[in-house]
């Protein structure tokens, strides 16, 4: 589903996630720890089923049973992030270049080109925080313009740039 990025960007600038940023939430780390914690119920299940409410099966199922537990708590806690309000920085973007991002403009970005036992880095700085920048966000960035990051804060997560190109 692609959303109009008009509309995104108003829900995200009225402080809330739209609903095709999803993804942002309901990232690789939740559907792994469901994966897994399927599997190990599956474990669970087939030792009851092939050798009965013997001791080591029972062990099997207690352990499915605080997977499953840990599985739900850890998906409740995500699910109520998407109620959370996002954290709407706006100002001039000021890019650092090779030097250190500071406080002194509302957003600072630098971007470190990759070398030699480098990896290329996109930062951005909002709020008092730090935070990596998705290449396809880096994309929309033009410094010396005003623009609006929407953050959300519990994550610690770069959501959306606004008003940039």
């Amino acid at each position: 589903m692609t959303a109009d990025p008009g509309e995104v960007a108003a829900a995200n600038l009225a402080g809330r996630l739209h609903r095709s940023q999803r993804g942002v939430v309901l990232d690789g780390l939740f559907w792994a720890v469901w994966v897994l914690a399927a599997a190990i119920v599956a474990v669970g299940v087939v030792a009851v089923v092939k050798s009965g409410f013997t001791a080591s099966a029972l062990a099997a199922v207690a352990v499915a049973v605080v997977t499953a537990a840990g599985a739900i708590r850890f998906s409740v806690r995500r699910c109520a992030e998407f109620r959370e309000p996002l954290t709407v920085v706006a100002g001039p973007a000021h890019d650092f270049g090779a030097g250190p991002i500071t406080d002194d403009y509302p957003i600072g970005v630098k971007h470190t080109p990759r070398g030699p036992g480098e990896i290329e880095r996109w930062q951005l700085r909002a709020g008092g925080r730090t935070y990596p920048v998705p290449r396809a966000l880096w994309d929309r960035m033009v410094a010396e313009r005003i623009t609006a990051v929407c953050v959300l804060e519990n994550r610690r997560r770069l959501v959306n740039i606004i008003g940039a190109r």
